[in-house]
């Protein structure tokens, strides 16, 4: 499955989870969970995506807040995004001992701290590589 569809498919099964329905409600849980493992993410890759949208100021008259870069993450959620950017297949060992040390730079990290902008690049690229335009 293409990781351009999941936001979208997701985005149509939220609002079932409202159901008055458990099974409904259930049914729901296990095609969001199955949507994220089809495209090799996890309940916390969601979480991340909604805690950084919620984190992000929205310009007026736009859309969506600022286009995404490990630059403007908080530690928390990019310690999240870099362990799951890790997993990928395809990285070098190279690659993944410097994503695991800036992982380890960002632990217990202050919310105001951020990761440099010579590294957030290199990140962003590797993600757009390993997940097109999808947001962690």
């Amino acid at each position: 499955m293409s990781t351009a569809v999941i936001p979208a498919r997701v985005a149509k099964l939220l609002p079932l989870l409202g159901s008055d329905k458990p099974g409904e409600v259930t049914a729901t849980v296990a095609a969001i969970g199955r949507t994220l493992t089809a495209a090799g993410l996890d309940w916390h890759a969601l979480a991340s995506v909604v805690e950084r949208h919620t984190a992000l100021p929205v310009r007026p008259g736009t859309a969506s807040a600022a286009a995404f870069s490990f630059a403007a993450m908080p530690p928390r959620g990019a310690r999240k995004a870099l362990a799951l950017l890790a997993s990928r297949p395809g990285l070098t060992r190279h690659q993944v001992a410097a994503i695991e040390a800036i992982k380890a730079r960002l632990l217990g990290a202050k919310v105001h701290v951020r990761i440099n902008h010579a590294d957030a690049a290199w990140l962003d690229a590797l993600w757009q590589r390993a997940f097109g335009d999808m947001t962690p």
